[in-house]
């Protein structure tokens, strides 16, 4: 059996939401941008099989392991590693770059050679002929970078007794990315780290793939996306814009690149709700980063847009957490955020601070025209006058949000 050695803190809000699909002959699939931590999940997954079980663990960005790219060379390896009767367990990290992997997975679940684990960097590595070949075979698992929360654990494991406002301010402008709590970075350091990351997923995961040449074009679409964090905003914002900085530049190619984007996991896109209505809207949406730090290594650190900053924070912690999230609409008001899970909602308002009776009624005013029970929230980046519950709607500051058991 192969043992990988445990680097990291564990994740327990993933683990917890994977292993319990162990040995049920699904593929279990983590997905996410790349270096948000799925290798080290998938080497913690393997490690808790205990004695006894065969494994075989590939990581398919290690040269050693190019040649297992080709679908019969892949199936040799796991046919004469694994026995079969489904008692060994698979691992493939960045499945994506084997040909045909959707072919040899699909001959191994039918064959119950053994248990399938898998990461890739592509949103969209479940769609398609395979999704409907394992229609209900297949537990998918999206995986951000670290939270708060755990940049924390990160933090103490790594360097002892943390602050916890330093930390939080460390998050605000490094973001989560798992490599840059390893390292005790400067903030230039932290942001050419992310720069590399981009760069490396524009040249490998877009341009390499889809046959793209004007990189500088995804680079400003990627740009035009970091500026207007917790805007709305479409693709034909994006385009007009561009556009009027070069005549060049055609409407397919910018709706392309942004599906790009999306498909490399750089950017997540959130669809409207109407709250009262109960339907989504297609009309509307917003682009998230990935990692907010992706946002500070391209443009700096800027307070002034720190209610976007806030806005994606909040985003990714509802979604590492396993709701589905929305940009809410309930007559005509925004609701930043709708997250669901289980049956159940929660409504959440971001703002820098609540200072005046005008930003009051602003944030509070969305929220009371919902009417039903779920949790709804306006939080805040610091204490204010109104760090209390009115009406049934409950005022947190973000970092004591973050942290939260549930909401």
């Amino acid at each position: 059996m192969l043992r990988m050695p445990v680097l990291d803190t564990p994740r327990p809000r993933y683990l917890s939401r994977v292993m319990p699909f162990a040995g049920n002959g699904n593929a279990k699939v983590l997905i996410g941008i790349r270096r948000s931590g799925k290798s080290t999940l998938l080497r913690m997954m393997a490690d808790s099989m205990g004695p006894g079980i065969d494994a075989v663990f590939l990581d398919m960005e290690r040269w050693q392991n190019r040649s297992y790219r080709d679908p019969d060379a892949l199936y040799g390896l796991i046919s004469g590693s694994l026995a079969g009767g489904g008692r060994g367990c698979l691992f493939i990290d960045e499945v994506q770059d084997v040909r045909e992997w959707e072919s040899v997975i699909r001959s191994l679940i039918a064959e119950r050679r053994c248990d399938v684990y898998l990461s890739g960097s592509n949103s969209r590595l479940l769609s398609g002929e395979f999704a409907t070949f394992l229609s209900g075979r297949v537990n998918a698992l999206d995986v951000f970078t670290l939270t708060f929360s755990e940049c924390l654990e990160f933090e103490e494991a790594y360097r002892g007794p943390a602050d916890r406002e330093a930390v939080f301010d460390k998050f605000l402008r490094f973001g989560g990315f798992p490599n840059v709590w390893r390292n005790d970075y400067a903030e230039s350091q932290a942001h050419s780290e992310i720069s590399d990351i981009t760069d490396a997923i524009i040249k490998r995961d877009i341009a390499d793939r889809h046959g793209v040449r004007n990189t500088e074009v995804l680079d400003r679409i990627l740009s035009f996306i970091c500026d207007n964090v917790g805007n709305p905003m479409s693709v034909n914002n994006i385009f007009a814009s561009l556009r009027s900085e070069d005549g060049s530049i055609g409407r397919d190619m910018v709706y392309d690149y942004v599906g790009y984007l999306e498909e490399s996991c750089l950017i997540v896109k959130a669809p409207a709700y109407d709250v009262k209505g109960r339907k989504h809207l297609t009309s509307k949406y917003k682009y998230y980063l990935s990692d907010i730090g992706i946002k500070s290594a391209r443009l700096g650190f800027r307070p002034d847009d720190i209610s976007g900053y806030m806005e994606n924070i909040l985003y990714l912690e509802l979604r590492s957490r396993g709701y589905d999230v929305w940009v809410g609409d309930c007559d005509g008001r925004a609701i930043d955020l709708v997250g669901e899970m289980n049956g159940k909602k929660v409504y959440v308002q971001a703002t820098s601070e609540l200072s005046g009776e005008e930003t009051v009624r602003r944030e509070f005013g969305s929220l009371r025209g919902i009417d039903d029970n779920h949790p709804k929230y306006v939080v805040t980046l610091r204490d204010g006058p109104l760090n209390a519950d009115i009406d049934g709607i409950r005022c947190r500051r973000l970092i004591d949000f973050l942290e939260m058991r549930e909401f």
